[in-house]
């Protein structure tokens, strides 16, 4: 049963017990999922963090994290989908307590064992088929009419593109994440920079007519932008950086943007997307923390890459 239209749904099944988690996988099998299964809940949460699952099935079983905290983790985590149903089963026997508890957490459903899939599977096919013509209906949201950048949906949903053609190709890939700051004021010898929405369609109009036709730019903030660059590894990226600094340098002199403008970047890159076990979703992640991470002063573009931050190790 193809809900999605593009593909069938895909369910995560996070359970420690074998006997169970081969009969869950079963049962979705046969109503036309794609399921994939893991043992741990760390492994889930990399899981759902990583991949575009329809529903994620968690079972109290999992030794590692309390089932309960694992559906908080997800439910409130900023890298989660949270429009993707959780369903949270248990051996304990149902009780009216048990229910209200598993949805504060955060749970779309709560089932016990044995477990009656039934109306399980008759509210997923209306929640799920609503959620499809949610997406179907956010396309026309993929473009920003003031700056002419992709939203973060259309980035978001680009990016999942991006990443299966990148993967079978075996190529590198970058994520860059800007901050544009404007001239604030001098004190002495030193300039002031400030974050400012002032000026920011002029700078995503430089960085749509000098990024490659083969680059991705969109919105990650009311004033953040990323870039998505196939084909470009850790080096090409601090190139692409210099060169959009340049490029803002000679607007500002040109006068045809107003004032001076100077970037605070975050980038993350690999050699090789397949090898790295990353999707382009998490790069933008990354990106965004290495940016976070970035000095807030300075005359020059303040640059850092992820892969160096000490989280990193």
């Amino acid at each position: 049963m193809q809900l999605l239209g593009e593909r069938p749904p895909l369910a995560l099944v996070a359970c420690s017990d074998d006997w169970m988690s081969r009969a869950l996988e079963n049962v979705f099998q046969q109503r036309g999922y794609v399921v994939a299964h893991t043992r741990s809940g760390t492994q889930a949460l990399e899981l759902a963090r990583l991949a575009n699952h329809d529903l994620l099935v968690l079972d109290e079983s999992l030794a590692d994290i309390a089932v309960l905290e694992l559906c908080r983790t997800i439910r409130n985590g900023s890298q989660f989908d949270h429009s993707i149903p959780v369903v949270i089963t248990s051996s304990t026997p149902s009780d009216p307590r048990s229910r209200l508890i598993a949805y504060s957490a955060g749970a779309w459903e709560y089932c016990t064992h044995p477990v009656d899939l039934d109306p399980v599977f008759t509210k997923l096919e209306t929640f799920l088929r609503a959620r499809g013509e949610l997406i179907l209906s956010r396309t026309q949201d993929f473009v920003d009419a003031n700056t002419g950048l992709y939203t973060s949906f259309g980035l978001r949903q680009l990016a999942g593109k991006m990443s299966a053609r990148a993967q079978r190709n075996h190529e590198a890939f970058a994520c860059v994440a800007f901050a544009p700051q404007v001239q604030d004021r001098e004190i002495g010898s030193s300039m002031l920079w400030k974050e400012s929405p002032t000026g920011f369609a002029d700078v995503a109009h430089v960085f749509r007519e000098q990024s490659r036709q083969s680059d991705v730019v969109g919105l990650v903030g009311e004033s953040r932008l990323a870039i998505l660059a196939p084909d470009t590894d850790a080096a090409g990226a601090r190139l692409l950086v210099a060169r959009l600094q340049r490029e803002l340098d000679h607007a500002s002199r040109s006068k045809s943007i107003s004032g001076q403008i100077r970037l605070r970047v975050g980038f993350s890159a690999v050699a090789d997307l397949a090898e790295s076990k990353v999707n382009v979703a998490e790069l933008v992640h990354r990106a965004e923390n290495a940016l976070d991470h970035a000095p807030l002063q300075g005359d020059t573009t303040a640059i850092v890459s992820y892969e160096d931050l000490p989280i990193f190790e």
